[in-house]
């Protein structure tokens, strides 16, 4: 009895190790070939076109961004600065106290003269504009 308990072991473990073996095989031929015929995603024309789209509005998007930090930035116009030097003038003749500001404006006036390097605030709109323009342009 024994021995034929030992023979039916023997003998099933020789039908099973061919069997996990072509299984085994069999289990990675199948997993290759359905990963080799999986279907590719097709782009349509349409996809490219969205993503073009996509780029161009997300290009705007920064631009109109940057734009308006630039607007931010505030730039003394010519007319400012002849209001400002009207202003130290006229506080000098009634002999009020002046801001450190005003010290500062009146020492530059002294060294260098009333001559000025600001623009006007319409020359300063045409010059931003411009700016914008190029800045929007590249966008297109």
């Amino acid at each position: 009895m024994i021995i034929q308990c030992l023979h039916n072991n023997i003998l099933i473990k020789q039908i099973r190790t061919p069997f996990l073996i072509i299984a085994k095989q069999s289990c990675i031929f199948l997993f290759i070939l359905a990963t080799a015929s999986a279907p590719r995603a097709q782009e349509y024309a349409t996809d490219r076109l969205f993503m073009k789209e996509f780029n161009k509005s997300k290009c705007r998007n920064l631009v109109e961004k940057k734009i308006n930090n630039l607007k931010k930035i505030r730039v003394m116009t010519l007319e400012q600065e002849a209001l400002l030097n009207q202003n130290i003038w006229s506080k000098l003749r009634v002999k009020l106290p002046l801001s450190p500001g005003e010290k500062a404006q009146l020492r530059k006036l002294k060294e260098k003269g009333v001559y000025s390097n600001n623009l006007s605030a319409k020359n300063i709109k045409i010059r931003n504009s411009t700016k914008f323009k190029v800045l929007r342009h590249k966008c297109k």
